[in-house]
C-alpha cells in the first residue's frame, strides 16, 4: 500500500445543508438543505421561477464589508479546519505554508455593478471601491495574507473542477517538498451571471435537481465553501497531529470537447479517474464508493455514467448535489469533505432527488443510507472547457 503524501489535519465546510463539516454531512444524510427563491440575493427576471441552494443567512450577514462573500465563506471553512486540527494559524507562520483556492465567481464577477453603471453612464465614487475589490480578488493571496502565511499561493479557475484541482495541486506541492502544509479548497457565492447563465443555457431546473434520474431536467445553482488543511507526514508528527484523512490520488485532464458540453464518451473523465487510481496505486475494487459530479443535467449525468461503467464498474455512486446544489468552483472541495465525512462515519447518504432509473444510464445511485467498510473513495468533477478531475480520499483509519 502506497504511503500517502498528504495528511488531512482538519477540514471545514459550509453550504446549504449546514455550517460545518458535520452538519453538512448530517444534512446530506437527512435531505435537509436551504432551497428557496433567491429574490433577496440576486436581481433577475428569473427569480420567481428558479430556486437555488443558499447558505445560512446569518453567515451572509456576518460578512465583513472589506471581504467578498466567497472569501468570507472560505475563511469560515478554513477556521473550522484549523480548529479541527487543534492548531492556531500562528503556529504555522514559521513553516512553508501554501494556499490554493478554487473559485469561479470570486475571480471573475465582482465588477458587474461597475460595468452596469458604466454602460448606463451613471458612475459613482462607490464604483472605485467595488473596482478595487475586483482587482484584489486573487482569493488565495487574500487568504494567505489574512492568516499571515509566507508560502506560495495560487487561485485555481477551472470552472466546476476548481475545488478538486485545488486539493490535487496542494497534494503535489507537499509531495514535491515545496510546502510543509497547504490550506486548500474552493469557494463561490450566489451571483447573477452564473444564475442567469445556466438558465439561458437551458440546463437549470425549476424544481429540486434529480441526479441520474430518468426524469432529470437540469441543475440548481448553490453556494458555499470547503477547506482542507493538508500537511506532510513529517509536520504532522512534529506537531502531534491526528489525521482526519488522507489524499491518496489525483488526476485531471482536458478533453476540449466543447466549451460547455461534456464529451458523451467521457474520454477525459476516464483519463482523470485512471490517473488518480495510478497515482494512488489503487484499483476500483479498493474503493467504497464514488461521489459523482452528478449535476442532474441530461448530458452530464449520461457522460459520467459512461465513465463509471467502464472504469468503476459496480462501484456504488452517490450524487450529493441534491442537498448542496451546484456550488460551481466550490463543488469539488465540498464534495471532497462530504466524501471524507462519509468514509469516517462509514455511511454513504442517499442521492436525494433520484426516484427512477434511466435505462440509458444503466445504474441507480444510492437510494438509502449505505453502510461501507472499505476505507477509500473517489470524487469526480466535470467542468466547462472540457476540464475533468478526480480525487481519491482515504479515511482517518486508512491503512490500519
Amino acid at each position: 500500500m502506497k504511503q500517502p503524501a498528504s495528511w488531512i489535519a482538519g477540514h471545514g465546510c459550509i453550504c446549504a445543508s449546514g455550517n460545518t463539516s458535520v452538519t453538512c454531512y448530517e444534512g446530506a444524510l437527512n435531505g435537509c438543505a436551504r432551497f428557496l427563491l433567491p429574490k433577496h440575493r440576486v436581481e433577475s427576471a428569473y427569480t420567481s421561477g428558479y430556486p437555488v441552494f443558499l447558505v445560512d443567512p446569518a453567515v451572509v450577514l456576518s460578512c465583513p464589508k472589506d471581504q467578498s462573500l466567497s472569501l468570507h465563506f472560505f475563511l469560515t471553512a478554513a477556521k473550522e479546519s484549523f480548529a479541527q486540527a487543534g492548531l492556531e494559524p500562528a503556529q504555522l507562520t514559521d513553516k512553508k505554508v501554501g494556499v490554493i483556492v478554487g473559485t469561479s465567481v470570486d475571480a471573475s464577477f465582482h465588477c458587474l455593478n461597475v460595468y452596469k453603471n458604466w454602460r448606463n453612464h451613471n458612475t459613482s465614487p462607490q464604483d472605485i471601491v467595488e473596482l478595487s475589490h475586483y482587482f484584489a480578488s486573487a482569493t488565495a493571496q487574500a487568504v494567505s495574507r489574512y492568516f499571515g502565511f509566507s508560502g506560495p499561493f495560487q487561485t485555481i479557475v477551472t470552472a466546476c473542477a476548481s475545488g478538486t484541482d485545488a486539493i490535487g495541486l496542494a497534494d503535489s506541492w507537499i509531495r514535491q517538498g515545496w510546502c510543509d502544509a497547504v490550506l486548500c479548497g474552493g469557494t463561490d457565492e450566489m451571483n447573477l451571471i452564473p444564475y442567469d447563465g445556466f438558465i439561458r443555457l437551458l440546463i437549470a431546473s425549476k424544481e429540486k435537481c434529480k441526479p441520474f434520474d430518468k426524469n432529470r431536467n437540469g441543475i440548481n445553482i448553490g453556494e458555499g465553501a470547503a477547506a482542507m488543511l493538508l500537511t506532510s507526514q513529517a509536520l504532522a508528527k512534529e506537531l502531534n497531529l491526528t489525521p482526519k484523512g488522507y489524499v491518496l490520488g489525483y488526476g485531471n485532464s482536458c478533453d476540449a470537447y466543447h466549451p460547455t458540453a461534456p464529451d458523451p464518451q467521457a474520454k477525459g473523465l476516464k483519463q482523470a479517474i485512471s490517473f488518480a487510481l495510478q497515482e494512488g496505486n489503487l484499483s476500483a475494487t479498493d474503493l467504497a464508493f464514488c461521489n459523482a459530479h452528478g449535476t442532474a443535467s441530461p448530458a452530464n449525468d449520461a457522460a459520467e455514467a459512461c465513465a463509471f461503467k467502464e472504469i468503476l464498474p459496480a462501484l456504488p455512486v452517490w450524487g450529493s448535489k441534491g442537498v448542496t446544489g451546484h456550488t460551481l468552483g466550490a463543488a469539488g472541495a465540498v464534495e471532497a469533505v462530504l466524501t471524507l465525512e462519509a468514509l469516517n462515519h462509514q455511511v454513504v447518504p442517499p442521492t436525494w432527488g433520484f426516484a427512477e432509473m434511466d435505462e440509458q444510464i444503466g445504474f441507480s445511485p444510492t437510494q438509502n443510507k449505505l453502510k461501507i467498510h472499505k476505507r477509500a473513495a473517489i470524487s469526480t468533477s466535470l467542468a466547462f472547457g472540457g476540464c475533468n478531475a478526480a480525487l481519491i480520499i482515504g479515511a482517518q483509519d486508512y491503512g490500519h
